[in-house]
């Protein structure tokens, strides 16, 4: 068990690793929010904003009425003592329905939409344009298309549009009705000669001519009609992108609606008032026809007056008269609304001679119930089918009231009829004592009874009228607004979200690509790092210094520098690698190029001859060469030609500016360099360098892409692999450990390279650079190299 792992959910470990993600990736987040928070706020300031208008109308569905006052009847709507709720969310449906939307986009002009083009959005005007468009007519194809509309100047406009995909531009006079094949229109001004016209002259202007239907079904899926519980009241709600249309929209929809719940009842009125003028000019006609008999028989005869028992007579017989009469309309009107019960005719229209019955207390009920269920029924049809419960449930109720209203009006008749027999039987006894009286005044009684029947019947139609005429005047809107429509402003967008959404967005993201770099693309940038992800030994690090890309030898050219103190602790280490005192052939890869394997092989080699060793350095890269580069020499003879038997070894051996170290560089590139590897006369080489050198340092090409390293790593006794802090560690990592497992690699060591200071575990931030004291103790040695223990100090040379 490992004595350091402890058992809490979050070691420290995590913690570094944690903290090496954040300090590696902070930037991230902040550029995330930067440039999605700015594109957050210019996509909401590109989108149309959309206001609402609210308005709150009363309905009053519990009024008390009186229901033997013949005003309450013509209401139409109660009946009895019961008070009847309205069902609101039929009302809701009323109020959105599309023939509600139409009646009051006939009322308004919303058939041209007027918009100005800016920089960045176009606006969408209602009050305050120069001009007025009126279209009386127009071609199918230009509805919902954008019409450039541009001033020309003080007389003169131009608009241009699309027709069959071609644009076409067309000029017209302002005040002055514009006729062509595609339209017919008005364009009016009222502000060109008030105000400088150049203002104009300079603005883009757009026009959109809409078809009435499809403006319908737009407010109506931006209208909003809600009831909030256990009130009457609806709280009617638009949304548009211009608030004072909103607010003009609404206003004209609630007077419209407030119409429409009077329009019924004013209908049943006008419709009674044109019944009782009809019969009253019948009855007037009569009367007339009466007057002009009873004058001419009074001068035919020469008869002044009565005697006083033809006038008891006639009184009497007038008296039955009249109640026969009125019995007889009573019998009529029942008759006529038998009719219009059988015949079902449109509800609407409620035969008005209803109302002129008098002392029928359940005929009243009954037919103002009978009309309010119609009512509710029509109602109901604009948002829902006949097949739906509800109004099957209406049509049920309405069935049942008819019939019990056809059985009352049959038994009312029989009594009636009955009422009428005994009538006449009276009018027959005072006719048979009438006929006692002298022949003149036996016609005179008969014409003033005919005169003052209809007499009668012209008073009671009279007072009728004038009872319908004053239940008229007080009809008054059962519903009212509340709360006049208001703009609520700016409703959506949500300016703050969507920047809010961006940003979040773009963290989101962020943290994604933090996941993916810190998982497929993280680098190692300390040893700690490197021991984290495996168990192979680490020889040492190598601080980062600006010299590497040169390929300058920092034991000579900055012996006190901290990239020459590095090599010191790796040449140190290195007595720990391989068969003690033997020569040790040093093979030094990488993974993939410019990870400073060539630097490394220069500078392990300098320090080492520093050292006082005998150093040969081996330029086996021979795809890319670049020792001869940091050493400044020039690769005429070298591998190559000792391989082809043109040189031998000693003639290509090279002495360099650093005593003890010498080269043997590549020669002329081969065109087979693999092969050159593989050949007897390069294992020839380095045998001579074991038995001439006390260390042979060998630059390999990558063993990530070539596999020469590999042959060379065989015949090698310590294998260096560098691994460069610039480059994500997985690869490198996975094929180091590949290489070492299927070749049974036994002293295997890993070097650190441009390691930044901040980063490294063991110098330089605390690391005194003066001889004076000496170099100090390293720290213990790389801890994470196998069991290799303390290293101890190194030595400066």
């Amino acid at each position: 068990m490992n004595p350091n792992k402890n058992n809490s959910i979050i070691d420290v470990q995590d913690l570094k690793f944690i903290w090496k993600v954040i300090s590696n990736n902070w930037y991230i987040p902040l550029i995330a929010i930067a440039l999605f928070g700015g594109a957050g706020f210019l996509y909401g300031y590109k989108q149309t904003d959309i206001y609402a208008a609210k308005t709150q109308i009363l309905l009053k569905a519990n009024a008390n009425l009186n229901t033997s006052s013949i005003i309450s009847d013509n209401f139409g709507y109660y009946g009895g003592t019961s008070q009847t709720y309205i069902d609101n969310s039929n009302e809701m449906r009323v109020i959105s329905s599309y023939d509600m939307i139409r009646k009051v986009l006939d009322k308004v002009d919303f058939d041209v939409s007027y918009f100005i083009v800016g920089r960045i959005r176009t606006s969408e005007l209602f009050d305050g344009m120069p001009f007025k468009v009126k279209v009386y007519n127009v071609n199918p194809e230009l509805y919902e298309q954008e019409i450039k509309f541009k001033i020309l100047d003080k007389d003169k406009f131009e608009i241009t549009y699309l027709r069959n995909g071609k644009e076409v531009v067309k000029q017209g006079q302002f005040n002055t009705e514009f006729i062509d094949l595609d339209f017919r229109l008005m364009v009016s001004h009222s502000q060109l000669t008030k105000v400088p016209f150049q203002g104009f002259k300079e603005i883009q202007y757009l026009i959109k001519i809409h078809n009435k239907e499809s403006l319908v079904y737009k407010f109506q899926s931006s209208l909003e009609v809600k009831n909030p519980d256990f009130t009457n009241i609806l709280e009617v709600t638009l949304e548009d992108v211009v608030p004072q249309r909103a607010v003009v929209f609404l206003d004209t929809l609630s007077q419209v609606y407030i119409d429409n719940t009077l329009k019924s009842k004013i209908n049943v009125n006008e419709n009674t008032l044109k019944y009782i003028d009809k019969q009253m000019g019948e009855v007037t006609t009569v009367l007339n026809d009466i007057e002009d008999t009873m004058q001419g028989f009074r001068e035919k005869n020469h008869i002044l007056d009565l005697a006083k028992e033809g006038d008891t007579y006639f009184q009497k017989l007038a008296k039955y008269d009249d109640q026969k009469a009125e019995v007889n309309m009573h019998i009529s009107a029942l008759n006529d609304l038998e009719n219009y019960i059988i015949s079902d005719k449109d509800p609407t229209f409620l035969p008005p001679s209803a109302y002129i019955v008098a002392g029928e207390g359940f005929l009243q009920t009954a037919i103002s119930e009978l009309y309010a269920l119609q009512i509710t029924r029509n109602n109901a049809l604009n948002t829902a089918k006949e097949s739906s419960p509800a109004i099957v449930d209406v049509d049920k109720r309405i069935d049942h009231l008819k019939k019990n209203m056809l059985v009352y009006i049959g038994n009312s008749r029989t009594a009636l009829k009955q009422k009428i027999a005994d009538v006449e039987g009276e009018i027959s006894t005072y006719s048979s004592d009438i006929r006692t009286l002298p022949l003149k005044q036996r016609g005179l009684v008969n014409i003033q009874r005919k005169l003052g029947v209809n007499e009668s019947m012209y008073l009671f139609l009279l007072q009728r009228r004038s009872n319908t005429v004053i239940a008229k005047a007080t009809i008054i809107p059962e519903t009212k607004v509340i709360e006049s429509a208001r703009s609520m402003g700016i409703v959506k967008p949500d300016h703050k979200k969507i920047v809010v959404n961006f940003i979040v967005f773009g963290l989101i993201l962020s943290f994604m690509i933090i996941f993916v770099r810190a998982t497929f693309f993280a680098r190692i940038q300390s040893v700690d790092d490197l021991k984290a992800k495996t168990n192979l030994p680490i020889i040492g690090e190598v601080i980062y210094a600006k010299l590497q890309n040169d390929l300058i030898i920092a034991a000579e050219s900055e012996p006190k520098s901290a990239i020459a103190e590095s090599f010191r602790t790796i040449r140190t280490n290195l007595q720990y690698l391989g068969t003690p005192g033997s020569s040790k052939v040093i093979v030094i890869t990488s993974n993939s190029p410019g990870e400073g394997k060539t630097f490394c092989s220069l500078n392990l080699a300098g320090i080492l001859a520093k050292a006082g060793k005998r150093v040969l350095v081996l330029e086996l890269d021979l795809h890319k060469p670049r020792v001869q580069k940091g050493l400044n020499l020039e690769a005429d003879i070298g591998v190559s030609t000792i391989v082809i038997g043109k040189n031998t070894i000693e003639e290509c051996v090279k002495k360099t500016q650093i005593e003890g170290l010498e080269v043997i560089l590549s020669g002329p590139l081969p065109p087979n360099p693999s092969e050159i590897i593989l050949s007897k006369e390069l294992a020839d080489v380095i045998s001579y360098g074991r038995q001439h050198y006390d260390y042979v340092i060998v630059d390999t090409p990558p063993v990530g892409l070539i596999s020469d390293a590999i042959v060379l790593m065989k015949m090698a006794d310590i294998s260096l692999f560098v691994i460069n802090t610039k480059f994500p560690y997985k690869d490198s990592i996975l094929n180091a450990q590949e290489v070492v497992g299927l070749n049974k690699l036994i002293h295997f060591a890993f070097i650190l390279n441009e390691v930044k200071r901040r980063k490294s575990k063991y110098y330089y931030n605390r690391y005194s650079y003066g001889y004076g004291g000496g170099y100090g103790n390293y720290g213990g040695g790389y801890g994470g190299y196998r069991n290799y223990g303390n290293y101890g100090s190194s030595q400066s040379k």
